[in-house]
């Protein structure tokens, strides 16, 4: 079995998320995707958006993607939240030993985004994830496809025993949540930005609008 694992904050999910993933999933062609939003990420600035509804918008982004066959058997994974719910860190390589143990015999793929690749030795027990996973990098920015081989291969040099990298070479969708989210405090939409169904739980909860309508 091929199980190709989607982590991050998603704050919100957005349509650059979608195509990374389906990019990723062309690449490696798995057997099932798990989509897994962070509860409190160690990289990252901890979220204001309540992991309950990250998970949803994550539903509502990348679940419809499968029923509809853009993308094969999806399962959204409240693992890593729950963890942090129960005071613990969520660290990748800990999702990926976990799958591993769950899955024994899987082969491991784990879809990240060319920012993430390019920081990746910053992330704990880097090594370890090459070993245990097939990175699977899609650019994020237009022209950075020489940087990011550049950086695989000096990660599976310093590696022994590391998979290799996969680049996709699907064209680049640059956008970021940050940047939704900036926008959308400003007082713009997300329509064109987001799927639908994120769009309305975002609407619904009144997600990201600017502080004077908080």
């Amino acid at each position: 079995m091929r199980i190709l694992l989607y982590g991050g904050t998603f704050d919100p999910p957005h349509n650059g998320h979608c195509h990374n993933l389906q990019a990723a999933a062309a690449e490696v062609k798995p057997d099932r995707i798990i989509v897994m939003p962070a509860g409190t990420p160690p990289h990252k600035a901890a979220s204001g958006t309540p992991a309950a509804l990250r998970h949803e918008m994550c539903c509502a982004c990348f679940e419809p993607m499968a029923a509809d066959g853009r993308l094969p058997a999806l399962t959204v994974s409240d693992w890593e939240i729950g963890r942090s719910q129960r005071g613990l860190p969520n660290y990748t390589v800990d999702t990926l030993e976990m799958l591993a143990q769950t899955h024994p015999g899987a082969q491991l793929f784990l879809a990240v985004g060319s920012d993430m690749l390019l920081t990746f030795t910053g992330w704990r027990r880097w090594q370890d994830i090459l070993r245990l996973a097939t990175l699977v990098c899609q650019s994020r920015e237009q022209g950075d496809m020489h940087e990011l081989r550049r950086m695989a291969d000096a990660l599976c040099a310093q590696t022994p025993g590391a998979n290799p990298i996969v680049l996709p070479q699907q064209p680049a969708h640059p956008l970021a949540s940050s940047r939704i989210r900036t926008h959308m405090q400003a007082g713009g939409s997300g329509e064109g930005l987001v799927p639908d169904g994120v769009l309305a739980v975002m609407q619904r909860e009144g997600l990201y609008r600017p502080a004077e309508q908080a």
